[in-house]
């Protein structure tokens, strides 16, 4: 996961590959470590077309997908 910053600094965790570090670097963006896990998402992509709800929630914390 990676998270840009204010000032410019991209944080970006240990399970981004190095050809991804590589390129954002070679675009001139400014990399650090966080100091901490980022955070944690929940999402639910609603597919209108097939009346289909898909949910998804972040694997390394507390939470889930839900609707209805």
């Amino acid at each position: 996961r990676l998270f840009p910053k204010m000032g410019g600094e991209v944080e970006i965790e240990s399970g981004i590959s190095n050809n991804i570090v590589n390129e954002l670097l070679g675009l001139g963006h400014k990399i650090c470590k966080p100091e901490k896990p980022i955070g944690g998402a929940q999402a639910i992509w609603i597919d209108w077309e097939n009346n289909v709800l898909t949910g998804a929630s972040e694997p390394r914390k507390d939470g889930l997908a839900l609707g209805y």
